[in-house]
Formats: structure tokens, C-alpha cells, sequence
């Protein structure tokens, strides 16, 4: 009971001291800064990702409504990282690493959460499990049916989509089945994460990959599938069971304003990281 009380007075120190910081930023207007980016924090980078950020605006907004957070359409990881160090965006949100030259030009990433990458289907059939063997002979073509005999439609992603960098990492067979597909006429490629997303929900049939994060947050009706008799989850992506997954981060410059730090400290703090578990993503780093 003792320590309860101690933890819920340390929760409250902390929740008072960050609106204490909220309300310390400047209102709109009131300072030397253009009226267009004065008290704004403008947000782009890969798609897949805006469904949690808009909730986990949303919510900070809440606590520093003086802050306003704006959504640039979806740009990609590499699309959102230039724009930061351009200037043009506060924030960007990565699903890869920096490579040695955005960090040599100021990019900064702090990673924020893990996510299972899931094969989904809009099948409705029976409940599905694969092994990657299978799953291998779907993109080389040996098989093109569910085991209720429907047929497959996959939903490819370019070559060099960090998705389909995945795959070509997965074994050998795997990589050559992907190349496979790809040159196989008549396939459905799409580019954005959105548009995998809504062609996964359009086909019958169809069978893709996308995160479960994505999957949460945009309560798409897709259903994901088994792999080796593994559910994909954050309960087995946490004890190793199921290995796929994504790294989501937050991309700033090298001196991010004060409006960038509050929302990423909003981001890492309890109630953040709630929203992020909400929508599956697992966090490792823990408050201090």
C-alpha cells in the first residue's frame, strides 16, 4: 500500500511538472516567430505510423492546447528525414535507421515502440496458419489458393520498400520467390502504406504485409495470419516466439524547438506510452 502511494504521488509530480512545461510555451502571436509556425509542430514521414502519432497528438494537445500539430500527407521514412533536415517538418517518423549522412547533417532518431510486421488477409475463411515455406511458394507461384480453395491475391510492395526488404532478407528461397512475384505480370503493387492498406481491404482474397500497429490504429478488418502456429502479438513479440517486427522513431534536427521536446517527452511518458501499447506497440524504455 505504502509503495502504491509513492508511485501514484511520483505519477502526479510528473504529470504537474509536464503542465507546468506545457503552459510555460508561448501563446500564438506572442513573440518575433511567423504566426505559421509559431506554436506548431508539423509531423510527416511514413504512413504506417500516422494512425498511432494523430491519437497520441491528439492526446498532448489535450495537455498543451497552445500547441497546434499538423500531419503532412505520408512522405515515407526517408521522405520525412529530409524534410526535418530542410526544415520543412519538426518532426519525422522513421520505420529504418539513419544512415551515416542524415546523421551527419544533424538527424537525430529516438526510437519509440516495436511492432509485429504481420501477413493479413482479407480471406474470412477458416483460421489461417502458414509456415514460411508456404508462404514462399504463395510469391513464387507453386501455390495460389487458401486451403479452402479460394484463391490467393497478393499484394506486392516495390523492391525497394523497407517491407520487401524484409522478405528478401528471410532465406534464400524467400528472396528469390519475392523476385519471383515481382516479375510476374498481372501482380498488384502498391506504394504507400495507405494504399497497401486499402487494396488489402478492397481484393478478395488478397494477402499482404503491414504492421499490427497499423492494423490497431486505422481499425482496419483485416485479418492476420499465423506463422508456424505462432500469433503474431506483442505478448510473442515480447518473449521472442514471433521475430518479425518493425522499429518506429521519431526524427528531429539537431536543436529542436521547445514545442518538439514537451510532445516527446509527452510521447515517452506514461500516458503516451499507454496509447502506444493500445495501439501494438511494444516499449521497452522505461520512465525515469
Amino acid at each position: 500500500m505504502l509503495m502504491e502511494r509513492v508511485m501514484q504521488g511520483r505519477r502526479g509530480f510528473i504529470s504537474l511538472l509536464f503542465l507546468m512545461l506545457c503552459l510555460l510555451l508561448p501563446w500564438s502571436g506572442s513573440d518575433a516567430r511567423t504566426e505559421d509556425d509559431h506554436g506548431t509542430i508539423k509531423i510527416g514521414g511514413t504512413g504506417g505510423a500516422y494512425g498511432v502519432m494523430t491519437q497520441v497528438a491528439a492526446a498532448f494537445q489535450k495537455r498543451c492546447p497552445r500547441v497546434r500539430v499538423e500531419f503532412s500527407p505520408s512522405l515515407g521514412s526517408t521522405g520525412g528525414i529530409k524534410a526535418v533536415l530542410a526544415g520543412v517538418l519538426d518532426l519525422g517518423l522513421s520505420a529504418r535507421p539513419l544512415t551515416e549522412e542524415e546523421r551527419r547533417q544533424g538527424a537525430v532518431a529516438v526510437e519509440y515502440g516495436r511492432t509485429p510486421l504481420i501477413l493479413v488477409t482479407s480471406h474470412k475463411g477458416t483460421a489461417i496458419n502458414f509456415t514460411l515455406k508456404q508462404i514462399a511458394s504463395f510469391y513464387s507461384g507453386e501455390i495460389n489458393s487458401y486451403p479452402d480453395g479460394a484463391p490467393i491475391r497478393l499484394i506486392l510492395r516495390p523492391m525497394t520498400e523497407s517491407d520487401t526488404a524484409f522478405l528478401l532478407s528471410l532465406s534464400p528461397e524467400m528472396a528469390a520467390a519475392v523476385r519471383t512475384a515481382q516479375a510476374r505480370d498481372g501482380m498488384v503493387i502498391v506504394l504507400t502504406d495507405r494504399d497497401n492498406a486499402n487494396t488489402l481491404e478492397k481484393i478478395t482474397g488478397a494477402m499482404g504485409w503491414m504492421t499490427l500497429a497499423q492494423l490497431i490504429s486505422e481499425k482496419r478488418p483485416l485479418t492476420p495470419v499465423a506463422i508456424h502456429n505462432v500469433r503474431p502479438g506483442l505478448d510473442t513479440l515480447s518473449s521472442g516466439a514471433y521475430p518479425y517486427y518493425k522499429t518506429f522513431s521519431v526524427v528531429t534536427g539537431a536543436s529542436p524547438t521547445q514545442e518538439v521536446k514537451s510532445f516527446m517527452e509527452f510521447l515517452t511518458s506514461s500516458a503516451g506510452r499507454e496509447i502506444l501499447l493500445q495501439n501494438g506497440l511494444l516499449v521497452d524504455h522505461q520512465e525515469p
